[in-house]
C-alpha cells in the first residue's frame, strides 16, 4: 500500500509541474522568444491585443532601454512623404527615392536616422550588429555620401516611463525579439508585421495541446 501511496504521489507531482508550466509557457509565448531579454537592440512587435491605434500592428526597434525609460523606432511605417522632398537642398537625394518613416509618436519635427554600415560616422551609436543610429544633419550628410549607403529616415520616436515599458508587457501588448536587420531594413515593410506575428504564433502553437489559444486570437493554429 505504500508503494501505491507513493506511487500516486509521483503521478501527482508529475501532472502538477506540467500544469504549472502552462501559464509561465503562455508568458514567455506573449512577451516572445525565451531568454531573450529587453534591452536595446531588440525588436518589439504589437500584439494582437495592442489596444492603442499609434502602435497596433508596429514593430519597434529599442534604440535606449534603462531606469529612466526606454526610447524606439517604429521601423514599419512609411509615409508618402520622399526624403528628396523633404531636404531638396541635398542633391544625392533627389536620384534616390528614399521614403521617410514615422518613428512614433513623440517629437515628429525631430529626425533621426537608421544606419547600416561596416564604417559609420564617428559618433553614430551602435544598436545592434552592424546597425547604427544618429542624428543631426552632419551626420546625415556624411551617410548620404557613402556609396551604396543602406539608411532609414525617421520623424518622431516612441517613448516610454520608467516602468511603463514592462506594464505593457504584463499586459500582453507586445512580443519581444532579437533584433534583426534585414526587419529593420526590410525593402517590404509594410509587411514586416505580418511575418513576425505569424513566427510567434507557431512558436506558441509548438508549445503543445494545453497552451490554448496566443493572447487576442480566436482559435489556436
Amino acid at each position: 500500500m505504500r508503494a501505491v501511496r507513493q506511487g500516486r504521489l509521483a503521478a501527482f507531482l508529475i501532472l502538477f509541474l506540467l500544469t504549472a508550466a502552462v501559464p509561465l509557457a503562455r508568458q514567455a509565448a506573449a512577451q516572445g522568444a525565451p531568454g531573450v531579454k529587453l534591452e536595446a537592440g531588440r525588436l518589439l512587435v504589437a500584439s494582437r491585443k495592442m489596444r492603442d491605434p499609434r502602435f497596433a500592428k508596429s514593430v519597434i526597434l529599442i534604440l535606449r532601454y534603462e531606469e529612466q525609460g526606454a526610447l524606439g523606432l517604429i521601423v514599419n511605417q512609411p509615409t508618402v512623404v520622399l526624403l528628396a522632398d523633404l531636404l531638396p537642398e541635398v542633391k544625392e537625394l533627389k536620384e534616390r527615392g528614399d521614403r521617410v518613416y514615422l518613428g512614433g509618436p513623440v517629437d515628429k519635427n525631430g529626425m533621426m536616422f537608421l544606419l547600416r554600415s561596416d564604417s559609420p560616422p564617428a559618433d553614430a551609436r551602435r544598436i545592434f550588429a552592424d546597425v547604427y543610429v544618429g542624428a543631426g544633419r552632419e551626420r546625415f550628410d556624411e551617410v548620404i555620401v557613402q556609396d551604396g549607403a543602406r539608411f532609414r529616415s525617421y520623424v518622431g520616436y516612441a517613448g516610454w516611463a520608467p516602468g511603463q515599458l514592462e506594464g505593457e508587457l504584463k499586459r500582453e501588448d507586445w512580443h519581444v525579439l532579437p533584433g534583426d536587420a534585414d526587419v529593420v531594413f526590410s525593402s517590404s515593410p509594410e509587411g514586416v508585421w505580418d511575418n513576425l506575428i505569424k513566427k510567434t504564433e507557431v512558436f506558441f502553437a509548438s508549445l503543445g495541446p494545453y497552451a490554448g489559444p496566443l493572447p487576442g486570437s480566436r482559435a489556436r493554429l
